[in-house]
């Protein structure tokens, strides 16, 4: 039986506990790193098997600051629930972190020097659950839980060497007691899971970096006593296009622009989150790498934010920068029991936030495959699966980026691009998750054809976007609002989120439906992309088009099949999506 652990601990901010002593000599799992990865997965594993035994290695000691200076802040749909539901966090999200109203954007309009000139995308309202976290805050809150479950998770443990074997694998930390003396102790493990983050322990030491094209450099700051995008302006009608109080200030909201966004992300404990993405090509790294540099970059893109923060430079509590953040793996889970996890994995980009949810799917596999292992299943043939589908996800998420930044300041392009990815994301991926069924082997098997129609018609969109911004003309968008729940079929593919379909059946058929809507919305994608094209090169009003051949080029549109009877025209595709066309041609928006 493992040694009774004790708490001896707290502070008085967060109750952070201390467990005492050093690790026993085995357990079932062994994670590395206890940030949010780690001590998610933890929870994760002790509630679905608690006769588990776990060890966390936390190497910061103590207790993480309020507003902990890492990304990761928002949540969507799929970390929520996660997050809530699946590891039982919902009591303490729902009182100690920032209820959070969905995704905001907002385009260039003149100089970027009133906020009311600018088209805007978002909701009018807060929707399903979704949350701005405070690390620091939430990352405490798993530590004491951890400990309460049982986990032995220790902080201020290094990890100091690895031997990875065939039947068990060794572990080696040091740990330091209160009074700063060092012990070292080795641990087996059947199980080695790796979440140290950007360390990546595992993945140096088995030489599994994978380069990623997508080259895309950020940096961040906090600042002290938060930030209401509201009291950017005061114009009457700007403040009436929200239907409830605090719903901008609760948005994980986006500036953009050609070659970059910036995000603006409140927090519970008081400051906000302030950050820059940017393509180097348009905005080189060292425009943006130190504070000066950040600050005098904004000055000249974004100056209404800047003309804030140059008034409040002594609010600005801290400033942090990562250069090429995207980076993929050859592999993140082993039939030789390790597993990476969280960012010690991969990470494609924080556009859309989907880091959390990257952790919620890649601990649900790993859970998944685990479990059935410490109960002497075998899991070879479930375990492949998992990797496969972990690393398709990535590369399906990757796609939404790449080369991408150089049409973020163009509304005519990225409102397609928005309404369609929201709805490919609602309607596909979180519908699966949040009915828990994304480890269902014989599920996924099912609605398999509705998963590729989806995959394949994304695979076509994506170039699409990239080239009718090349044919489009510098424009800006109206002085007006896109509501996201009001988009026509976008707004109701979220509506089904709110509610678990508890007939496996009609969740079949909810998700066939979906994958044709998104032929359906493709088509009005591609009519209203074809618009930039000479008008005699225009596919005729009439033609049956195949949206998984689309393209802008017309010497290609006979040979890779665009036309066909399985095709549907622009009038059926507007009858199935009434209203979608109006607000793609940005002729019906919502004052």
């Amino acid at each position: 039986m493992p040694a009774k652990r004790t708490v001896s601990r707290t502070h008085s901010i967060v109750r952070f506990p201390r467990v005492d002593g050093m690790p026993d000599p085995r357990y079932d799992v062994v994670i590395m790193g206890g940030g949010l990865a780690g001590l998610t997965l933890a929870l994760q594993l002790k509630k679905a098997r608690p006769a588990t035994s776990i060890m966390v290695a936390e190497k910061r000691s103590g207790p993480a600051p309020s507003a902990a200076f890492k990304v990761g802040e928002s949540t969507v749909e799929q970390s929520s629930y996660y997050f809530t539901d699946v590891i039982g966090m919902r009591d303490h999200m729902e009182t100690a972190q920032h209820l959070k109203s969905g995704l905001r954007y907002f385009w260039p309009a003149q100089d970027n020097r009133d906020i009311v000139a600018r088209l805007e995308w978002g909701p009018c309202e807060f929707g399903p659950d979704q949350f701005q976290l405070d690390r620091g805050l939430f990352e405490n809150e798993l530590m004491r839980r951890n400990v309460l479950a049982g986990v032995h998770a220790f902080d201020g443990c290094r990890v100091q060497e690895i031997a990875l074997g065939e039947q068990e694998h060794q572990v080696t930390v040091s740990r330091e007691d209160e009074l700063g003396a060092a012990d070292q102790a080795t641990v087996a493990c059947r199980w080695l899971i790796d979440a140290t983050g950007r360390a990546f322990t595992l993945k140096r030491k088995l030489g599994l970096e994978k380069d990623c094209p997508h080259k895309i450099n950020s940096s961040w700051l906090r600042l002290a006593g938060g930030l209401d995008i509201d009291q950017l302006s005061d114009d009457p009608a700007w403040h009436a296009r929200m239907e409830q109080p605090r719903v901008r200030v609760s948005s994980t909201n986006h500036l953009l622009g050609q070659g970059y966004w910036v995000w603006l992300i409140s927090l519970a404990s008081g400051p906000i989150s302030i950050g820059i993405v940017a393509d180097p090509r348009f905005h080189p790294f060292e425009q943006i790498s130190t504070l000066d540099a950040a600050l005098e970059w904004l000055s000249v893109h974004e100056p209404q934010l800047f003309s804030v923060l140059d008034v409040r430079r002594d609010d600005i509590e801290d400033f942090l920068k990562v250069e090429h953040f995207s980076y993929s793996s050859e592999r993140v889970y082993s039939p030789e029991r390790w597993c990476l996890t969280g960012e010690a994995g991969v990470f494609s980009d924080p556009f859309y936030s989907p880091g959390s949810d990257f952790i919620a799917a890649s601990n649900t596999f790993i859970t998944d495959f685990l479990t059935r292992d410490l109960d002497g299943e075998q899991i070879a043939e479930r375990l492949e699966g998992h990797n496969v589908q972990y690393l398709l996800l990535y590369d399906a998420f990757l796609k939404l980026y790449l080369d991408q930044y150089q049409l973020f300041g163009n509304p005519r392009v990225m409102v397609s691009k928005l309404a369609w990815e929201h709805a490919l994301y609602w309607g596909v991926g979180a519908l699966r998750f949040l009915n828990d069924k994304f480890t269902d082997m014989q599920f996924t098997q099912d609605v398999a054809p509705a998963l590729q129609t989806a995959l394949q018609l994304n695979q076509q969109i994506e170039p699409l976007f990239i080239r009718w911004h090349e044919l489009s003309t510098a424009e800006e968008g109206p002085a007006s609002y896109i509501s996201t729940t009001k988009v026509p079929g976008v707004g109701d593919l979220q509506r089904q989120l709110k509610h678990r379909v508890e007939d496996e059946e009609a969740l079949k058929q909810m998700m066939r439906a979906n994958a044709e809507l998104l032929r359906a919305f493709a088509v009005l994608i591609f009519h209203e992309a074809s618009k930039s094209l000479p008008e005699a090169q225009r596919p005729p009003e009439d033609a049956r088009i195949r949206p998984e051949a689309m393209t802008l080029d017309p010497a290609r549109w006979e040979q890779d099949g665009l036309f066909g009877d399985d095709g549907l025209t622009v009038a059926e595709a507007r009858t199935r999506i009434p209203g979608l066309a109006e607000v793609l041609s940005l002729e019906q928006v919502y004052a």
